[in-house]
């Protein structure tokens, strides 16, 4: 892309990160003094992809979780984003903030390289009714309410019974969500441009205890089974409470979240060894 391709920019800031207002009003009025036209949007009004309609590029004033928000509204509109980091290691988002002006040169001038990640869309069906679709960039799990008892999740891929998983819950992550609830639990680390899908299950008793990874191309549907509560949740939001019998059916996306990229290739797994660091400093201050 040439700087002409970056005309109409979206501007999404946290609104409860003190500085992001007004580093985003700054970036605002150089985007006009160099003759493009800012859209400033809060993340808190953000709810529609149609928001983000015409945009060329959506430049994010938060952490990595505004820009999994984002990334569902921007991704179906081939809207590529970029993210200026007001949170803490900084996955997702690619400028430190006393560099966006040194960096925006960068964009402007084509020294950058886009990355692409799978998206997962799930239907939710409920008594007949079939819900969403709903995307996530991280995961989508099904997992149980509280302290009640398990939950009871039947897998079946490409219409074929394949287990049915015991236990708190089942994340159905991407290679962005296996660095996040799914490692947590359990799962393998992937690179972020691969197009697989993993099963990671929640604390499983007497069921499948190891994660699987798929192909992209599979078509998954879960069905809960549980006498408690289990809730439905994307990206970490929403804890939809399910019924017995719900079925939430999953797969790719037909369209990928898009990425601008300043750092090299390798980024990834520095930032990967960065996290692991500092969650082993974490475990070994616990035990102290």
């Amino acid at each position: 892309m040439s700087d002409l391709h970056f005309q109409r920019i979206g501007l999404v800031l946290h609104p409860q990160r003190p500085h992001a207002r007004g580093l985003a009003e700054a970036v605002a009025q150089y985007l006009q003094q160099t003759g493009r036209e800012p859209v400033l949007l809060s993340a808190d009004m953000l709810d529609r992809a149609d928001q983000v309609a015409g945009w060329d590029l959506a430049l994010t004033f938060g952490g990595d979780g505004l820009m999994l928000r984002v990334a569902r509204y921007a991704a179906p509109m081939g809207v590529p984003l970029l993210g200026i980091n007001l949170g803490r290691v900084g996955f997702l988002t690619e400028i430190q903030p006393e560099e966006w002006l040194e960096q925006l040169h960068r964009v402007w001038e084509g020294r950058y390289w886009v990355e692409r990640r799978l998206m997962l869309e799930a239907h939710w069906i409920r008594e007949g009714e079939r819900l969403g679709p709903f995307h996530a960039l991280n995961d989508i799990v099904v997992g149980r309410m509280g302290m009640g008892r398990v939950v009871r999740v039947r897998v079946e891929i490409d219409g074929h019974y394949f287990t049915t998983y015991i236990g708190d819950g089942l994340i159905v992550a991407t290679p962005t969500g296996s660095t996040a609830y799914a490692l947590a639990a359990g799962g393998p680390i992937l690179p972020p441009e691969l197009k697989n899908i993993v099963l990671v299950p929640i604390a499983p008793h007497l069921s499948l205890d190891r994660a699987v990874v798929l192909d992209e191309g599979v078509r998954l549907a879960l069905t809960v089974h549980t006498e408690g509560k289990a809730v439905l949740t994307i990206d970490g939001a929403g804890d939809n409470p399910m019924g017995e019998g719900d079925q939430v059916e999953i797969a790719a996306a037909p369209f990928s979240a898009c990425f601008l990229r300043l750092r090299d290739r390798s980024y990834f797994y520095r930032l990967l060894a960065t996290r692991l660091r500092r969650m082993v400093a974490d475990e070994n201050d616990a035990t102290v």
